[in-house]
């Protein structure tokens, strides 16, 4: 599981004990929907940071998930932190470029692309208007639905969650007078993602390609805590004139299902009081005419 600040799993890191077992495939922690895109934004790092070696020689690489490389561009080695620049594009369709450096990546290193060298993933819609000259390909995402979650098989049917019930109580581990109890409610979310590009074949292209990515990377995200994640449908592509009249986009729609959890601290009893009070004389007469409860009036003769 992804640690606060340390980088989720790789797509190729699966464990193998994961397929195994629904018991082993049970995630230790819960994502909310902010969580998911934040997974999707560290996950596309890793995945266009991919790289392989070739046959020419150690400092030509390739890497087969990047979608813009060009000349003068840096790469950092997370994990050396040395600096690369891309010396020359050897292959632009194969993503082969030749880096220029210190000492050349080692197989185990993890090279991460330039931020103007990686597709750009951003919430519908940025602000500032995107200027031809630093255009890079664009995926933006936004909420289409968002629901209580269901407790039914299928996403939005039938019964839903509708608020937050009790999931657990613990111990306060630093008030030992206190409990936690934690609250939780599901919910189904409907992401649009819309793919952006100059050309309609580069928006085709995008489009599929972010299709794989989404499909390599489900393992993990679920293994961080999203519940559910399901492909929902590819809408009809058509003109959408709402950031720049000169591109062109493709939209999908995808399914996640995520949990908000509630921590609430509470004291624990320490005393309980309580005041009781009788009322008169079971023989009184009071103005309903009924007997207090609990009263049995015996008559032997």
């Amino acid at each position: 599981m992804a640690e606060l600040y340390k980088r989720l799993e790789s797509f190729d890191e699966k464990p193998l004990y994961w397929e195994s077992s629904s018991e082993n495939r049970q995630a230790d922690r819960t994502a909310s929907l902010d969580d998911v895109t934040t997974y999707i934004y560290q996950s596309l790092v890793d995945y266009q940071g991919k790289w392989e070696r070739t046959s020419i020689n150690n400092w030509t690489v390739k890497f087969p998930y990047a979608r813009d490389l060009r000349e003068g561009n840096y790469i950092k080695n997370v994990t050396t932190g040395e600096v690369y620049t891309i010396d020359s594009v050897i292959d632009e369709s194969n993503n082969t470029v030749r880096l220029s450096g210190t000492i050349y990546p080692q197989l185990a290193d993890r090279l991460e692309l330039a931020d103007e060298n990686m597709v750009n993933f951003v919430s519908a819609y940025p602000q500032v208007y995107a200027e031809p000259h630093n255009w890079r390909d664009t995926i933006t995402y936004r909420v289409s639905r968002r629901e209580p979650g269901t407790i039914q098989s299928h996403p939005f049917d039938g019964r839903k969650e509708i608020k937050p019930r009790i999931r657990q109580e613990i111990v306060d581990p630093d008030y030992p007078d206190y409990h936690i109890r934690v609250l939780g409610q599901w919910f189904d979310n409907i992401i649009q993602f819309d793919c952006w590009s100059v050309t309609n074949n580069g928006a085709d292209s995008l489009i599929t390609w972010f299709e794989d990515f989404l499909y390599k990377y489900t393992w993990v995200w679920k293994k961080n805590g999203v519940q559910e994640m399901l492909y929902m449908n590819r809408s009809i592509d058509q003109e959408v004139v709402k950031w720049r009249d000169d591109i062109v986009n493709r939209t999908l729609y995808y399914y996640f299902r995520t949990e908000k959890i509630i921590p609430i601290r509470e004291h624990d009893f320490t005393q309980i009081d309580l005041s009781i009070s009788l009322g008169d004389y079971y023989g009184t007469p009071v103005p309903s005419g009924v007997k207090p409860s609990g009263v049995t009036e015996i008559n032997d003769g």
